[in-house]
């Protein structure tokens, strides 16, 4: 029951927390279309490949004398 409870919990924080963005950034206006705005952007977060970057900033250039 205790994990029924918990995960209840969970899933009303992170609903929340979704109405609370969707407010903040779009207003009271339309929400229906700016919850599905949003919602496509968090897919688009969650499911991007992560890029890897080639980083030469590391490197030493190199040293004459």
């Amino acid at each position: 029951m205790a994990l029924i409870r918990t995960l209840f919990w969970t899933t009303i924080f992170l609903a929340s927390t979704f109405a609370f963005t969707v407010l903040f950034e779009h207003g009271p206006t339309d929400f229906a279309q700016n919850a599905k705005k949003e919602a496509d952007v968090l897919r688009a977060m969650v499911t991007a490949k992560p890029v890897r970057k080639k980083d030469d900033s590391d490197k030493l250039p190199p040293t004459t004398r």
